[in-house]
């Protein structure tokens, strides 16, 4: 194909100059004349003042930003695997849970913490026999069965589940000692 006048692109010299004329640009395609700065920012120029007022005061953090952004992840990472019960930790990151321990100390068979019936003992309403934490051992089912007995909504997580039961367990003692 010939690059002559008369080609394809409509008539006219500048090839695709011709459709930028008036849009905005660095002049690499609409200018005809060759930058002294080519590939480089612009200058402007301000007609007004630009230094700050004299009681402004600006603190840069001179940290480089890749070690700043390194530190900050790290800091992320550490807040993020800790828990509120301190379970799990980088240490323990192969894919296995820690098992949960008594709050005492003392070691436990399986589930000897809990109550024998936990149905008569939550009716009964006694501290004595269901310990507050108690509740986090039950499984979601039973929390939800107990919750449905008392009429109170039985949806949400596990500890949305326990918090309600106590908040009830709460406010039926409080009524027990009013009367």
């Amino acid at each position: 194909m010939a690059t002559g006048g008369g080609g394809g692109g409509g008539g006219g010299g500048g090839g695709a100059s011709k459709y930028l004329t008036d849009l905005p640009s660095r002049g690499l395609f609409s200018s005809t004349v060759v930058s002294s700065n080519p590939g480089g920012l612009r200058v402007y120029l301000c007609d007004h003042e630009t230094s700050p007022p004299d009681d402004q005061l600006i603190k840069t953090n001179q940290t480089n930003i890749l070690i700043r952004s390194l530190t900050l992840n790290k800091q992320k990472a550490e807040s993020g695997s800790k828990d509120v019960k301190g379970k799990a930790t980088t240490e323990n990151a192969k894919g296995k849970r820690a098992a949960e321990s008594p709050i005492d100390g003392r070691g436990s068979a399986k589930k000897s913490n809990s109550v024998s019936n936990p149905r008569t003992a939550f009716q009964d309403g006694s501290s004595s026999r269901t310990p507050q934490k108690d509740f986090q051992h039950l499984t979601v089912e039973r929390l939800r069965s107990f919750l449905k007995e008392r009429g109170l909504p039985t949806k949400g997580r596990k500890d949305e589940l326990v918090a309600r039961l106590r908040a009830d367990k709460v406010a039926r003692e409080e009524q027990r000692k009013e009367e």
